[in-house]
């Protein structure tokens, strides 16, 4: 786990339009919407108009802000304070970091085609069909990842030419998305992402916003840093600490409450040998349902596939042949999913399934035994035929095939017990693995 970022900012607004932010503020001018500069020895007003506002003549605006009757006359080491709203700024670069599946990009000027260091402009909406996941990332590493069926629109990424502040925007309009913010360059860089209920105005912390259309409601959850959350009808912040969630819907916002511990993975060493990808997970008290996510990589920038269940045993679709990360994280009654569990995950499929013994035509009491197997490699197998399930004293122990298939013949009336070695060759490392013992029975 990284350490703790900065403390971050979370102001919460119920039940207002997404243009609301500025009317958070009691006062005619937000303190969000103001930037400050020292003077530094030669500056005017009149200068720093032509180089870092829209308009030269925003100078007066400036002077009368500052009450400054001498617009070239300003004295070094004071503080101006002049609205955001005046000052010039620049595009920052948002690229997209990763993706898979069925994700689309509708850009201003129309649909861009995603590929991995995309530059996303302003103004772009982003979504995840089912099974998709894409990855957003800026150029100080900040980053928004958003799973299956969600959608975001980058509203705004600008730089202010004048404080260097980094302006970020983005409005969650469905689904779920994680962010991890680096600490912000200078005080007045922001991080926002709203939903139609909440606003999240964030620096230097990991965190996750989430939105339902359908439910109408809208969730908190700060993994790391401390967050400070206010409703429109509260009458200031609420502390919403590390590893504690909110949820807001658009007639109440919950208190802080404790997130659910990271889940417990059982066997966390065990390689995943068969096609599909199971994970018995320690059950979790308070746990309504638990929740995984597979990654290439142990920062979940590259998300390969996500899976929720009710009971603790999550699946995945095979994957080929590598060292994945799995995050396991609980959900409680309140829909606030939990602190996240991380394991690496060595997948190597080895797989083999036993066919059911057949006669030999024409021949009595002779049987074909076979089987089928997946995996990379170079394959041998061994064949065990034995008359009890613990399989020791076999009749028949038979290694080094290579054929899928044996005959046995001649065998007497009785309960019998067979099973199959396999035994794969991969990148200079032998692995094993027995197939699940089998039981048959011949004559009355």
């Amino acid at each position: 786990m990284k350490a703790a970022h900065l403390a971050a900012i979370i102001a919460c607004a119920i039940g207002i339009t997404l243009a609301a932010p500025a009317a958070r503020a009691q006062t005619s001018q937000a303190p969000a919407d103001i930037a400050t500069y020292v003077v530094r020895p030669g500056d005017t007003l009149y200068d720093l108009a032509t180089r870092y506002m829209i308009r030269p003549g925003d100078a007066l605006q400036v002077a009368r802000l500052n009450r400054i009757a001498e617009p070239r006359r300003l004295r070094p080491g004071t503080t101006l304070r002049i609205p955001m709203r005046l000052l010039r700024t620049e595009p920052v670069v948002a690229r997209l970091a990763a993706f898979r599946g069925n994700v689309t990009i509708a850009g201003p000027a129309g649909p861009l085609a995603p590929t991995i260091g995309l530059i996303v402009p302003e103004g772009s909406r982003l979504a995840t069909a089912a099974g998709a996941f894409l990855t957003l990332e800026m150029p100080d590493g900040s980053r928004i990842t958003l799973p299956s069926q969600s959608q975001v629109v980058l509203n705004r990424a600008r730089r202010v030419l004048l404080t260097g502040d980094i302006q970020r925007h983005l409005t969650l309009e469905a689904g779920r998305s994680s962010s991890v913010v680096n600490p912000a360059p200078t005080p007045g860089s922001s991080f926002i992402i709203t939903t139609p209920l909440t606003v999240s105005a964030v620096r230097g912390t990991e965190f996750r916003v989430g939105h339902d259309p359908e439910a109408n409601h809208s969730t908190l959850e700060v993994v790391e840093g401390s967050v400070g959350a206010q409703a429109s009808y509260e009458p200031g912040e609420i502390l919403v600490t590390q590893a504690f969630g909110r949820r807001a819907d658009a007639t109440r916002a919950t208190a802080p409450q404790p997130l659910l511990p990271g889940p417990k993975l059982r066997n966390p060493g065990a390689r995943q040998d068969e096609p599909e990808l199971r994970f018995d997970v320690v059950p979790a008290e308070g746990a309504q349902s638990y929740r995984g996510q597979l990654a290439t990589d142990a920062g979940f920038v590259d998300i390969l596939a996500e899976t929720e269940s009710e009971t603790p045993t999550l699946t995945f679709a095979s994957v080929p042949n590598a060292v994945y990360f799995l995050r396991l994280t609980a959900i409680d009654s309140a829909g606030l999913e939990g602190l996240p569990e991380v394991y690496a995950i060595e997948r190597r499929l080895n797989a083999i399934d036993l066919a059911p013994p057949a006669g030999l035509e024409g021949v009595d009491r002779s049987f074909l035994f076979r089987w089928s197997d997946s995996g990379e490699g170079v394959a041998s197998f061994r064949f065990q035929l034995a008359a009890n399930a613990e399989m020791d004293s076999p009749i028949i122990d038979e290694p080094g095939l290579t054929e899928r298939q044996i005959s046995v013949a001649e065998l007497p009336d009785g309960v019998y017990f067979w099973r199959v070695l396999v035994t794969r060759f991969e990148d200079g490392e032998a692995i094993e693995k027995w197939a699940p013992v089998q039981r048959f029975q011949l004559g009355g």
